[in-house]
C-alpha cells in the first residue's frame, strides 16, 4: 500500500500489518531528500495528502494520530504531462505548484543519440559486474560497433527500457565462450533493434580500410564494426 509506504503506519492499522507499526518513508527520509518516481500516477486521494505534509511538515502514520514533524526535500519525476493532467482533473493544480520549485525537462532518449553509447556501456559494465562476469575491451569494441543499430532506434520505453535491453544482453555475454558482440548478434538477440535496421542507410557501412581508419587500426573493432570475422576482415583487407 502506498500510503503505508509513504507515511508509514501504526500497529494494528490494516491485516498484516507489523508488531508495532513501521515509520514510513518521511520519517525515515527527516533531514534529507525523497525522491517520488512516476508522481503523475499517484492516485488522488493521495496528493491531497502529500500536500498536506508538504505544507505542514508533519506526517501521521495509517492508523495513528499523532503528527510527527518531517524536514523532507522532495525531487519528484514523471513521463506524464502535468498540465494536460491539470486540465483534465487527474492531477491536483496546487501540489503541482508546490512541487516545480525548480523543473527540469529532459527530452526523449531518442533525442539524446551522444548519450546512448555511454549509456549502454554503463549498464551493461553494471548488469555483468551482477552476473560476476567481466566487462572486457572487447565488449566496448562490439558496443561501439553496434552504435549504428543502437541510436536508430527509437527508445519508446527510454532509459529503462536500455537498461532492460542490456540486462537480457548481459545473461547471454556472462557464459563461457562469451559470444562475440556484433551489431548481427545485437539484433539477433534484441528483436526490438533488428526491427528498425531495415531504416538504416545502406551507405552506412565502409570499406574494411576505411573502418581499420576509424578505429585507429584497431582490426577486432573495425571487423565487429562491419559485421564480419577477423578471417573474412583480413581477406577483405588484402584484396
Amino acid at each position: 500500500m502506498l500510503e503505508a509506504e509513504l507515511f508509514g503506519y501504526e500497529e494494528g492499522a490494516f491485516t498484516g500489518s507489523r508488531r508495532g507499526g513501521r515509520a514510513g518513508l518521511f520519517e525515515i527520509a527527516h533531514g534529507g531528500t525523497l525522491f517520488l518516481d512516476e508522481i503523475g500516477e499517484m492516485p488522488l486521494p493521495l496528493q491531497t495528502r502529500l500536500l498536506r505534509v508538504l505544507e505542514e511538515k508533519e506526517v501521521t502514520r495509517v492508523g495513528g494520530h499523532q503528527p510527527v514533524p518531517v524536514d523532507v526535500r522532495v525531487i519528484s519525476a514523471t513521463h506524464c504531462n502535468l498540465e494536460e493532467d491539470m486540465r483534465q482533473g487527474q492531477f491536483r493544480r496546487d501540489l503541482f505548484y508546490r512541487l516545480s520549485i525548480l523543473r527540469l525537462q529532459l527530452p526523449p532518449l531518442h533525442e539524446r543519440v551522444a548519450d546512448i553509447l555511454p549509456l549502454a556501456e554503463s549498464f551493461l559494465k553494471v548488469s555483468l559486474a551482477a552476473l560476476a562476469a567481466p566487462f572486457s575491451s572487447a565488449l566496448r569494441q562490439g558496443l561501439q560497433a553496434s552504435e549504428t543499430v543502437l541510436v536508430h532506434y527509437d527508445w519508446p520505453g527510454n532509459i529503462r527500457e536500455l537498461r532492460n535491453m542490456m540486462e537480457r544482453l548481459a545473461l547471454f555475454l556472462s557464459v563461457e565462450p562469451t559470444p562475440d558482440l556484433t551489431p548481427q548478434f545485437l539484433q539477433l538477440l534484441l528483436p526490438e533493434l533488428a526491427r528498425e535496421s531495415a531504416k538504416i542507410p545502406a551507405p552506412r557501412l565502409l570499406t574494411p580500410q576505411q573502418a581499420l581508419e576509424k578505429f585507429k587500426g584497431d582490426k577486432t573493432a573495425a571487423a565487429n564494426y562491419l559485421g564480419i570475422s577477423r578471417t573474412t576482415f583480413w581477406r577483405r583487407l588484402k584484396n
